[in-house]
């Protein structure tokens, strides 16, 4: 048997493998799923301190001891991998043709989630808990900017798509998340309820995606990753999306998991503003070097408070992030 499909028949959740999983078991041929997920967590791992090396004399970083400059890296890229997932999940939504019961935009938020939790390592969880985090974080700068919420816009309140993070990874593994969604404030019944959520979640995406898996005997759809130049400020984190591979690791599961009508692209851009979005029209996921940046200026700002703490003003006016408001 192929070691990429070995965890086909046994997981219920739609993503069965990442591009690093992938990577790595390849290298170790059939090696066990716990080898291949230590391997994992230790690559990944070299890269996170390879990128610290790598923005040490970033002068925005200056203030930053080696600590806080490695939770840096990890929340940047945490947050950057997040959205990735996010508008790969409307890139899936679209191309395939399939049913959204709800708000896209949730169900694209739920797939990146899942995708996370189903690597079930734990650097993939350190990505949800920075994504939370940067929710948490938007929410906290726009009460202070006294930002005006707006609660017709097609995303959800970034509390919301904050504790939703959440609740899908204490619903996934009630033991192993249970502090974390106890420190998020989510009351134990919530959390058992949390626990329906994700199972919903991930039947459903796994019952739509099903036809559209590919099977070993198929060819696998070519799916570019670009990296768009970058100039000044934004040059830092052109550097650290290449080294960490970031678009890579999309595409290649992306390629390996499904079978695509065309062809698409996965590209990192400098737009002018924070954004990302999925053009249905050229076939691209476009990801903006100004929201890695955004994230990076979230992390300088607000890493010394409690991530999870809310404000005690609920009156403060609050709104939504930039980013959430560009066009997908």
């Amino acid at each position: 048997m192929d070691p990429r499909r070995a965890f086909d028949s046994a997981t219920p959740l739609p993503y069965r493998r990442t591009a690093c999983l992938l990577m790595v078991l390849s290298w170790l041929g059939p090696a066990s799923p716990s080898a291949g997920q230590s391997l994992l967590r230790w690559v990944l791992d070299q890269k996170v301190i390879e990128t610290t090396a790598m923005v040490a004399d970033y002068p925005r970083l200056g203030g930053l001891t080696a600590a806080e400059r490695q939770q840096h890296v990890e929340f940047v890229t945490g947050n950057t991998l997040f959205v990735l997932g996010h508008e790969a999940g409307h890139a899936l939504i679209s191309e395939m043709g399939i049913a959204v019961l709800g708000r896209e935009e949730d169900a694209a938020d739920v797939f990146s989630a899942l995708v996370a939790l189903q690597i079930g390592n734990a650097f993939a969880d350190r990505v949800l808990i920075n994504a939370a985090t940067g929710w948490f974080y938007s929410n906290r700068r726009d009460r202070q900017d006294h930002v005006k919420m707006t609660y017709y816009d097609e995303h959800g309140i970034d509390l919301q798509r904050a504790y939703n993070i959440v609740c899908l990874m204490v619903g996934s593994d009630p033991k192993k998340f249970g502090e974390l969604a106890d420190e998020a404030g989510i009351p134990e019944e919530r959390q058992g309820t949390c626990q329906g959520d994700y199972s919903n979640a991930s039947w459903s995406w796994n019952k739509v995606l099903e036809p559209h898996r590919r099977r070993p005997e198929q060819p696998r759809t070519e799916i570019k990753t670009v990296y768009g130049p970058a100039e000044g400020e934004l040059a830092i984190f052109a550097q650290v999306a290449r080294h960490m591979q970031i678009l890579e690791t999309m595409a290649d599961m992306l390629a390996e998991e499904y079978v695509w009508r065309a062809p698409i692209s996965l590209e990192l851009q400098t737009c002018g503003e924070a954004g990302a979005r999925w053009d249905l029209t050229t076939k691209q996921v476009i990801v903006c070097y100004e929201i890695v940046a955004e994230f990076s200026q979230l992390y300088r700002s607000y890493r010394k408070t409690q991530a999870f703490a809310i404000a005690d003003d609920d009156n403060l006016e609050v709104g939504a992030a930039p980013w959430r408001r560009a066009p997908e």
